[in-house]
């Protein structure tokens, strides 16, 4: 069996993808995956870059479960659905699995549809996937993320591990080994301690590679840390006593990323009942300056 995937990247993309290495599992199925770019000078050298990055994230997609694949960029002056058809009509394709976009009336009367060429001209049947932040599962929107996790801890890191089971973790137990992980790999979020690994240090790296931090806590559960944490640019600070709903915790990270937003998640106010509790009624006062510019900034 043969499966096309039509991927240009993005969450709808990552979801085709998923689809489609499970379905391939379950059918013993070699994958086609085709990012399709019509060329000339409508192609910006960003553009091809990114959509290279995005073949190479889908080719170890693939090769992580063991599955048969082949990825090109496919560049011949076809629309993307014309490019998809014809592929699947040139190499006997089985079945399609494409990601679809949400437009606006106007913008389908001007652009007209991928998916509703692709489904009506293709020569197989066609899967289509939508993604939509507001609806979607948190297992389905961490499935096959990418995450660092840094921990001087190996229980910690082994219930990590167990919890987020739907992504591909890497795990570090020193700042030498994460530093290594970070020069070489891209990563969709960093969940770092902070004491025994130099987890600040850490988190600036992740971020002068844009990656989302949070930081998860026991020894340096302060306001203290708490601010510095925020200061430093974490996207989130987690006690560890938090650790069973670590799935939420990651989900609301990635959630406020993909919106275009940071540190704009519910982490603070959801937990801020615990932090009442923890360091003691009024803790806030002793910095009130700084909380005050906090709550007018992220609603806290």
């Amino acid at each position: 069996m043969k499966i096309l995937v039509g991927y240009n990247g993005g969450e709808v993309g990552r979801l085709a993808l998923s689809l489609a290495r499970d379905y391939a599992k379950t059918n013993n199925a070699f994958v086609y995956v085709i990012t399709s770019m019509e060329g000339g000078a409508s192609e910006k050298q960003s553009d091809i870059i990114k959509a290279e990055k995005g073949l190479e994230f889908a080719k170890k997609l693939m090769e992580n479960s063991s599955i048969q694949c082949e990825v090109q960029q496919s560049v011949r002056g076809l629309s993307p659905a014309e490019d998809l058809v014809k592929f699947a009509e040139d190499n006997e394709i089985d079945q399609i699995f494409l990601g679809i976009k949400k437009k606006s009336r106007a913008q389908k009367a001007i652009l007209g549809s991928t998916s509703r060429y692709v489904i009506l001209k293709a020569p197989c049947p066609v899967t289509t996937v939508k993604f939509e932040i507001g609806t979607i599962k948190t297992d389905d929107l961490l499935r096959d993320r990418r995450v660092l996790v840094v921990d001087d801890e190996p229980d910690i890191l082994e219930t990590v591990e167990e919890l987020l089971d739907m992504c591909s973790l890497d795990t570090a137990s020193t700042f030498n080994e994460a530093k290594k992980l970070l020069e070489k790999n891209p990563y969709d979020i960093a969940i770092l301690d902070i004491m025994g690994v130099s987890g600040y240090d850490i988190l600036e790296l992740a971020r002068k590679k844009d990656i989302p931090a949070l930081m998860l806590t026991a020894h340096a559960l302060t306001p203290e840390n708490l601010k510095e944490s925020i200061q430093k640019g974490a996207d989130s600070y987690i006690p560890k006593d938090e650790l069973a709903n670590l799935l939420d915790h990651v989900a609301d990270v990635i959630k406020t990323r993909i919106e275009g937003k940071h540190g704009y998640g519910a982490w603070f106010s959801n937990l801020k009942p615990f932090f009442d509790k923890s360091f003691g009624k009024g803790w806030r006062d002793k910095d009130r300056s700084f909380w005050n510019s906090f709550d007018d900034k992220y609603g806290g």
